[in-house]
Order: structure tokens, then C-alpha cells, then sequence
């Protein structure tokens, strides 16, 4: 089964934003905190390759692997990403976007994209777009969650 992905996240958090962008600027130290992240190749310039680990529960579960080209835009706290075809069972592609608001950093996320060939029970098909969505949507509060531990003044 093949499913869509879309994620709109914001969040405002207490973070050193000199030494967040810092990061933003490398790309990898930041996203290599990312919620089950099995493992995290560099194919090039600003391109890595994701494998998370297995997410689901009740007998759906999808390990996630993708590619991504990267581009920072420091002067306006973000980092685009574009899904690379062909690489791995899914395509993703966003926006990492931080904001400094003196003192509180506002974060948006957003992500897109396909996941291809997850095992659903053939009972669970219809309600598998909206657990994934969910289960989705809790990595990324986590990832925002780890950003505002790692970055924490």
C-alpha cells in the first residue's frame, strides 16, 4: 500500500538561535537528531540518505528510507529539502524554518510527500493514512522536542 504525507507543524521553543543556525548551516548536526533515525549516509553536497527505524503499532509498521537534496537559507532560518526519486520506499521533500523571537525560537515544519509499500492488513487499509499521519506527527513534535534540548540556552 502506497499512502500520502502532510505535515504542517509550529511550535515556539527556548533555544540559543546563533547555535542553532550554526547547525542549520552544516544541515547534518541537526538533522541527525531526528526521531528514529537508524542510519544517516552522505551521498554528496548537501544530499543525505534517511533510514529510520521502523514506526507503527497494531500490525502496521514501515521503515521509512529516503533521499534528500538540501538547501539552506541562513539569512532566513531555513532548510528546504527535495526528495531525490528512486532512492529508498518513500519521497519527501519540506521546510525546517526557525524564527527568532528574542529570547524563544518559532519553529515550523512542514513535510510531503509518498510512502510506498507499507504492509497493512487488508482490515486495516482504509484507517492506515490517518495512523501514519499520527504516528508521523508525534516524530516530528519529538524532533522539535530533542531541538529545544539540544539547542537549550
Amino acid at each position: 500500500m502506497d499512502s500520502k504525507l502532510a505535515l504542517d507543524k509550529t511550535a515556539t521553543i527556548k533555544v540559543d538561535y546563533k547555535r542553532l543556525m550554526a547547525d542549520l548551516e552544516a544541515i547534518e548536526p541537526l538533522i541527525s537528531i531526528f526521531p528514529k533515525l537508524e542510519s544517516l549516509t552522505k551521498l554528496g553536497p548537501n544530499a543525505f540518505e534517511w533510514k529510520l527505524k521502523p514506526i507503527g503499532a497494531m500490525g502496521v509498521s514501515h521503515a521509512v528510507h529516503y533521499a534528500a537534496t538540501y538547501e539552506v537559507d541562513k539569512a532566513n532560518g531555513k532548510l528546504n529539502f527535495k526528495g531525490k526519486e528512486g532512492v529508498g520506499n518513500a519521497t519527501l521533500s519540506g521546510c525546517f524554518e526557525f524564527h527568532d523571537k528574542g529570547g524563544e525560537v518559532a519553529v515550523e515544519i512542514q513535510i510531503n510527500g509518498q510512502l510506498r509499500d507499507i504492509k497493512v492488513p487488508m482490515l486495516l487499509k482504509a484507517a492506515t493514512p490517518g495512523f501514519i499521519k499520527t504516528m508521523f506527527e508525534g516524530i516530528v513534535d519529538r524532533f522539535i522536542e530533542k531541538i529545544g534540548e539540544k539547542y537549550a540556552r
